[in-house]
């Protein structure tokens, strides 16, 4: 694909997001969602492998469907209010569609099928994409009525895909399939987050941003599709490969990465709320995650697969002179956000 073409339609994307944050009208809303969908199906696509053009494929059905729901939704309570403002009182059909609708589009459990496979056949730069830039209109959506609708709906939802997250990456092999339900986990802490802080609920997900883009440039650079694959990159490039451990360790909350005060957070907001069952469940579906967060760690280190002797002292000769790729910095400054970032968001969360 032209770059002129490829920004072009990024910028598409990104134009459909800002409609969505900053609209207060179902209908606006929802041709903003539309624009950004379509204007990602070519970047998804631009390969054109077959498992590449199937992955797009379902996206868009998935898509396609979650659109309708919302849009469906919003003519309901639309005929009943009389109003298609965002903050007129929802009705229970039109909040059961759109949850549905909103948990399609993120990807929330039970309705997140759809997304491990997806992630899986896309490359690294195209599934960064799907599993952060993406999820930002919805959330914000989630934010916008979070206070609208039952605080159980949401607990739910939350709960569900934090132990749908933990279990399903269990065993799995492909680092797209485990940040596939990693993402899915992280969605639920910050979703039950938001039924009591929404400002905490909005630094949650800044911080997984930074987090789980900085872990997709990583792999990207190592090329690390498999866990297999990242323990042969650990003997070619032993320092990106701890910057990915690191990361990667990070996201699943260990202190005193930046991730940790994620799973804080949200553990702060529900014991000051009285839900300590909840916690306790949160905690079980945080020790699942955390299983194959250190299974990525113990394979890339500790683990050494079959390979050629000389591959293993490869990087001790590596003289390369060829000036730095153009993510390197982003990298950089990503990876570095996210392990020693704690003490520059400790401001943030006492004012939320």
């Amino acid at each position: 694909m032209h770059r002129t073409t490829l920004i072009l339609l990024f910028l598409t994307v990104v134009s459909g997001t800002i409609i969505v944050v900053s609209s207060e009208n179902w209908f606006i809303i929802w041709v903003g969602l539309e624009l950004s969908t379509l204007a990602l199906i070519p970047i998804l696509c631009s390969n054109f492998t077959p498992r590449n053009v199937e992955a797009t494929i379902k996206y868009f059905l998935v898509q396609a469907l979650s659109a309708a729901l919302l849009l469906n939704s919003a003519l309901i309570n639309a005929w009943l209010t009389g109003s298609w403002s965002i903050l007129a009182q929802l009705n229970e059909v039109s909040t059961i569609s759109l949850a549905i609708a909103l948990a399609l589009k993120i990807g929330l459990a039970p309705c997140h099928f759809w997304f491990p496979d997806v992630l899986q056949g896309l490359p690294f730069n195209q599934g960064l994409i799907v599993a952060t830039w993406q999820k930002i209109a919805p959330l914000v959506l989630l934010f916008s009525f979070s206070q609208l609708v039952p605080t159980f709906l949401f607990i739910f939802i939350g709960l569900t895909s934090v132990l749908v997250g933990g279990w399903g990456g269990l065993n799995q092999t492909q680092t797209r399939k485990i940040l596939a339900f990693s993402s899915i986990g992280n969605m639920g802490w910050i979703v039950i987050t938001s039924t009591y802080s929404l400002n905490a609920a909005m630094i949650m997900l800044a911080i997984y941003l930074v987090i789980n883009t900085a872990i997709f440039l990583l792999a990207n650079f190592l090329s690390a599709s498999t866990l297999g694959h990242l323990n042969i990159s650990s003997q070619l490039s032993p320092i990106s490969v701890s910057l990915m451990i690191l990361t990667v360790l990070s996201l699943g909350g260990l202190p005193p990465l930046t991730g940790f005060m994620i799973k804080f957070t949200s553990f702060y907001f529900l014991i000051n709320n009285g839900f300590l069952v909840l916690s306790v469940a949160l905690i079980m579906g945080s020790l699942l995650s955390l299983f194959f967060y250190l299974r990525i760690a113990f394979n890339a280190s500790l683990i050494l697969f079959p390979q050629h002797l000389i591959s293993l002292a490869a990087w001790r000769n590596n003289y390369n002179t060829t000036p730095l790729a153009p993510n390197t910095w982003a990298i950089s400054i990503l990876c570095t956000l996210s392990i020693i970032a704690t003490p520059l968001t400790l401001p943030l969360y006492i004012s939320s």
